[in-house]
């Protein structure tokens, strides 16, 4: 009986010493493998709080560098915003801030987005989603509580608290579900300065494209102005030896190169 007892408890402070901490969780989804290189189109479905919706195309292709990650988004259709481009650079190094360039036809200027601050948490394009949701958000400017688990359309999740340090952002606060056998982000929660909630982001439609876990629909709603915005991307390839370097140069958003 002795030795049952010793054995439980053993394997309950085994449990402790290897249970994980929101940042631990958080760092693994940080960590999970990414294609070197990926390419798609979109559709992005901007719905107001009338009811209304507008459909945008888009194309969107990234590569990886191992020091620097590059984004590339151009809107292709309507005609009044095609030729729109974004370019993001992520830098590998955590306290490295991302540069991002934002070019509009119209008016033939680019212009460079600050990675931090009221601009970086603007609207994107006028959805629902900022600046800041379109690139990846430093580990250590955020504190961790690790909050319990939960399901997300039939995946178990651990769900993680991420408070901002500085704690001057819009949405200071978020709360992510993260899958606890894949470490892929489900569903994030965004709560702003009253710690109301504000946004709610949902990853679904989830494929696997070689040996890369995907969501190819992720929706952010505004639960406080009740607009929502859908990006459902589609002819997706990862892995090609094709993307120029080229393209993922400002130079390119203005020429045009990128169709």
């Amino acid at each position: 009986m002795k030795k049952i007892l010793l054995s439980i408890t053993a394997l309950f402070l085994g449990a402790a010493l290897f249970a994980q901490s929101g940042y631990d969780i958080m760092k693994k989804a940080d960590e999970v493998a990414e294609p070197k290189t990926s390419s798609s189109t979109a559709t992005l479905t901007i719905h107001s709080k009338k009811g209304s919706d507008r459909l945008r195309e888009v194309i969107m292709m990234s590569k990886d560098y191992g020091d620097v990650e590059k984004s590339v988004i151009v809107f292709t259709t309507p005609k009044d915003v095609a030729g729109t481009g974004y370019l993001m650079f992520d830098y590998e190094e955590d306290d490295k801030d991302s540069d991002s360039w934002l070019y509009l036809p119209a008016m033939k200027k680019t212009r460079r987005i600050a990675s931090s601050g009221s601009e970086s948490e603007g609207s994107f394009m006028g959805t629902d989603f900022t600046y800041q949701d379109m690139g990846d958000r430093s580990l250590n400017k955020y504190d961790y509580n690790l909050l319990g688990e939960d399901n997300i359309d039939g995946i178990a999740c651990y769900k993680v608290e991420c408070i901002s340090k500085a704690h001057t952002e819009k949405d200071p606060r978020y709360i992510s579900y993260i899958g606890k056998d894949d470490y892929i982000l489900r569903k994030c929660e965004f709560y702003d300065r009253q710690d109301q909630l504000h946004r709610v982001l949902t990853c679904s439609d989830f494929t696997t494209i070689k040996g890369f876990t995907t969501a190819q629909k992720m929706k952010m709603e505004n639960v406080q102005s009740g607009t929502w915005s859908l990006i459902e991307s589609k002819n997706i390839k990862y892995e090609e030896d094709n993307l120029d370097d080229s393209f993922f140069t400002v130079a390119a958003l203005e020429k045009g190169r990128i169709k």
